[in-house]
C-alpha cells in the first residue's frame, strides 16, 4: 500500500513538472521579413516576444501578446536592372489562444504598426501603416520555463514575419 502511493506520488510529480508555467512568458525571436512584392528579397528580423496567460481550461489558453521587431539586415531591392534596400520595423498586439502543453499550436490576431523604409538609386522613402495581423506557430517545452516556438505572423498585408524563438515562462 505504501509503495503504491509512492508511486502514484511520483507519476503525479512527474506529470505536474511537465505542465508549463502559468502567466508571463516572454520570447526572443530571429528571422525573415517576407515582402510578397516582386523585387524585394526578405529582410533579417529579430524581435521581443511578450505575453500573458490569463486563462486555461484543460489544455487550451488564452493570452494577450505583444510583439516588437527590427531589421537587422536589410532585404535587396531589384527593380529593372536597378538595386536597393528595404527594411521593416514592427509593433504588434494580440489575443493568442493555444492547444497543448508540451507540444502546441498556437493561433493569434491583432493589430500591427509598421514602420517600412526603402533607399533606392539614392532616394529614402519610409511609410507607417497600420493593420489586421493574424498567424500561427508550433510549439515545444522542454520544461517549465523553457521552450521553443517556430511562427509566421502577417504583420502587413504584404509582409510576413518567419521566424524561430526561444520562450520563457516565468
Amino acid at each position: 500500500m505504501k509503495t503504491g502511493g509512492i508511486g502514484i506520488g511520483l507519476i503525479l510529480a512527474s506529470a505536474a513538472s511537465l505542465a508549463p508555467a502559468q502567466g508571463f512568458y516572454a520570447a526572443a525571436t530571429a528571422g525573415l521579413m517576407d515582402a510578397d512584392i516582386d523585387g524585394y528579397d526578405p529582410a533579417t528580423n529579430a524581435g521581443v516576444l511578450l505575453g500573458y496567460e490569463f486563462f486555461r481550461r484543460e489544455i487550451v489558453y488564452l493570452s494577450a501578446e505583444a510583439e516588437f521587431t527590427t531589421t537587422l539586415s536589410d532585404g535587396d531591392l531589384d527593380h529593372g536592372g536597378r538595386s536597393g534596400h528595404w527594411d521593416i520595423d514592427s509593433r504588434a498586439a494580440y489575443l493568442a489562444a493555444r492547444v497543448g502543453e508540451r507540444f502546441y499550436l498556437k493561433v493569434r490576431y491583432g493589430v500591427s504598426w509598421t514602420d517600412v523604409g526603402t533607399r533606392f538609386e539614392g532616394r529614402s522613402r519610409s511609410s507607417s501603416d497600420s493593420s489586421g495581423s493574424w498567424g500561427g506557430a508550433l510549439g515545444f517545452n522542454f520544461s517549465d520555463h523553457w521552450g521553443v516556438q517556430a511562427d509566421g505572423v502577417l504583420v502587413d498585408p504584404d509582409v510576413t514575419y518567419w521566424n524561430l524563438g526561444a520562450v520563457y515562462r516565468f
